[in-house]
């Protein structure tokens, strides 16, 4: 099985909720992460990608893995590396 940044997403969220009790609202990946990311939802905007898989993404470019959170945020600022 061929492993996406979707798929990813989607295994990161259902730990982080079956462990919580609630989802994630933040989602941290580096650069090279949201390109792939942008490329398998054939969306180069980030605000629609945000907007679909329902958190804000975080770019840290030492981040050598995704991993998601959550934090009580009203955030709607961009910064892409």
């Amino acid at each position: 099985m061929i492993k996406t940044m979707i798929s990813t997403i989607n295994r990161l969220t259902q730990a982080f909720e079956a462990s919580k009790g609630y989802r994630p609202n933040l989602l941290y990946v580096n650069s090279m992460q949201l390109d792939l990311l942008k490329k398998q939802f054939r969306e180069p905007n980030i605000d629609i990608i945000s907007q679909l898989i329902g958190m804000e993404i975080v770019i840290v470019d030492s981040a050598e893995e995704a991993y998601v959170s959550w934090a009580q945020i009203n955030w709607k600022h961009r910064s892409i590396a």
